[in-house]
C-alpha cells in the first residue's frame, strides 16, 4: 500500500485495500481442514485461539485440554500454541497466503506515529474478532474434533483474558443485531 504525505496510516484503508479479514476467513477455514485431515484428524479440541503472540505477527492456537480453562490456565498454556509449526501444511498455507498483507502490514506499522500505532493495532484486533465470529457462524470448526464447550478467542501475550472475552462477546452480538 503506497505511503503518501495525504495518506494518514489507518487499519480501515489497510483492511480494505488488503482484503484482510476475508483472506484470515479463507485461511482459517483451509487451515480447518487440513488439521482435521492431518495426524490430529481424532484429536478432540478445546480451544482455538487467533493469537497475535507479538503484533503484527500471527499464530493459530489449539488446546486440547478442557479443563485448562475452568483451573484458570488460560492462556498461554495452550497445547499447540503454533498449530502452523505443528502442522506445516498449515504453515505453508499462510505463508502463501498471507505473505503480501504481513509484508504491507509491516510497512503499515512502521510508517504509524504511537497513536496511529494504537489505532491500527485495535484495528487489527478487531478484524480478527470479526473474523473469528465469521468462522463460529458459517461451522468452519465443524472441520475438526471439538470438546463440547468448544472456547474461541482473539489473545496477545499478558492480557486480559476475561476483556478479551467481552470484546469477542460484543462483536457476536453486533453479528447477530446487524448480520452483513
Amino acid at each position: 500500500m503506497p505511503q503518501t504525505p495525504d495518506l494518514q496510516p489507518d487499519w480501515q484503508t489497510f483492511e480494505t485495500a488488503y482484503d484482510v479479514e476475508a483472506t484470515w476467513f479463507k485461511l482459517a477455514s483451509a487451515s480447518l481442514a487440513v488439521l482435521g485431515a492431518s495426524a490430529f484428524k481424532d484429536q478432540a479440541f478445546s480451544a482455538f485461539a487467533f493469537n497475535a503472540v507479538s503484533f503484527p505477527s500471527l499464530s493459530l492456537s489449539f488446546d486440547t485440554d478442557p479443563d485448562n480453562r475452568k483451573r484458570g490456565d488460560y492462556p498461554p498454556d495452550w497445547s499447540n500454541e503454533c498449530m502452523e509449526v505443528d502442522v506445516p501444511e498449515i504453515g505453508r498455507l499462510w505463508e502463501e497466503g498471507h505473505a503480501r498483507i504481513e509484508a504491507a502490514l509491516l510497512e503499515l506499522v512502521d510508517a504509524a506515529d504511537d497513536g496511529q500505532l494504537d489505532a491500527i493495532e485495535e484495528g487489527y484486533l478487531h478484524s480478527l474478532r470479526k473474523t473469528m465470529v465469521r468462522l463460529e457462524t458459517h461451522g468452519a470448526f465443524g472441520q475438526i474434533r471439538t470438546c463440547a464447550r468448544f472456547w474461541t478467542v482473539v489473545t496477545q501475550v499478558d492480557a486480559d483474558t476475561d476483556e478479551e472475552e467481552r470484546l469477542l462477546e460484543q462483536v457476536r452480538l453486533a453479528a447477530v443485531t446487524n448480520p452483513a
